[in-house]
């Protein structure tokens, strides 16, 4: 057994929050997928401080499992962070990270395992499949934000679902940020990589927890930790500010000593729009970039285990 232990070839590793009913499923799908390649492997899930019964069902899969292990965290960190304490755990020599609410499909996983033995430090796996009508557009237009207008190099609709080798993986591990995301993290390790176009599967049991809010919110994670593009622009959008306030003025003062206008209402009501939209704007931007190094410089840590099962 401890020989199987530290041999282990692959490590598959997906987060559970208040997901319970889906747990027996998810472990199901990947034994059956894995099972075939006849290699050592573990199956990893991080309960990100579920409020249902996900750590009962987790700590049973384990009871009945011994490759399945466990981590039980003690306050809900997001799962950026919960999958990355997976990723801490994994002894794998190539480590598959995945959502567990059985979207990403596990049964690519052989394939993704057979494709980066051909030499790869990561394999990204796309898809344009979402749950809803709304999901699939705004996930189009997260995208092109971030690529044409912020001008991020990154693969786009790229999945949670990866595949990495070891010393990838404890490279990942190195970054102890806690305003991370996944996909910020990996593509500064290393630009060998390959790319899987997979089915990504509607949601079948329960609701998704990635609202559209959660969704916003971690595109400007994701801007913030890839990019100082928002705050060019905002200097950008300030001298362009600056050159139309400057005709306009030009405009009405020469309106104003050659002409019999009243003061224009519209002009001051558009100006004050403008430039507080703007001001705001800038703010805002410039309010959570400071927010990020205030969390960063606190130097609190990433995460805490409130329980563990299976792991030594």
């Amino acid at each position: 057994m401890e020989t199987e232990q530290n041999n282990i070839a692959l490590s598959i590793v997906a987060t559970v929050y208040n997901d319970s009913e889906l747990v027996p499923l998810l472990v199901a799908e990947i034994t059956k997928n894995i099972e075939p390649l006849e290699i050592a492997y573990e199956i990893i899930l991080v309960n990100d401080f579920s409020t249902d019964l996900s750590e009962h069902a987790i700590e049973k899969a384990c009871k009945e499992n011994k490759k399945v292990k466990g981590v039980s965290l003690s306050r809900k960190v997001g799962q950026q962070i919960a999958i990355s304490v997976g990723m801490r755990y994994a002894k794998g020599d190539y480590v598959v990270i995945m959502d567990g609410d059985l979207q990403n499909p596990p049964s690519e996983i052989p394939r993704m395992y057979s494709e980066i033995q051909k030499g790869y430090d990561i394999i990204y796996t796309t898809s344009k499949v979402r749950n809803t009508f709304i999901d699939r557009m705004t996930s189009e237009l997260f995208w092109k934000m971030l690529i044409k207008i912020f001008g991020v190099t990154i693969v786009p609709n790229q999945l949670m679902m990866k595949i990495m080798n070891k010393s990838f993986v404890e490279k990942y591990n190195n970054y102890n940020e806690i305003n991370r995301t996944v996909e910020g993290i990996v593509v500064d390790i290393s630009s060998n990589y390959q790319v899987l176009e997979v089915g990504n599967e509607l949601r079948t049991v329960g609701q998704s927890h990635y609202t559209f809010i959660k969704r916003f919110n971690h595109m400007l994670d994701m801007l913030i930790s890839l990019s100082n593009a928002p705050l060019n622009m905002m200097i950008h959008f300030g001298w362009i500010a600056l050159l139309i306030t400057i005709f306009v003025s030009i405009y009405h003062l020469i309106q104003f000593l050659f002409y019999s206008v009243p003061a224009g209402f519209t002009s001051i009501i558009l100006s004050i729009f403008l430039f507080g939209s703007l001001t705001i704007l800038l703010l805002g931007f410039i309010g959570k970039y400071l927010s990020a190094i205030y969390t960063e410089v606190r130097k609190r840590p990433l995460f805490n285990v409130k329980q563990t099962f299976n792991i030594e």
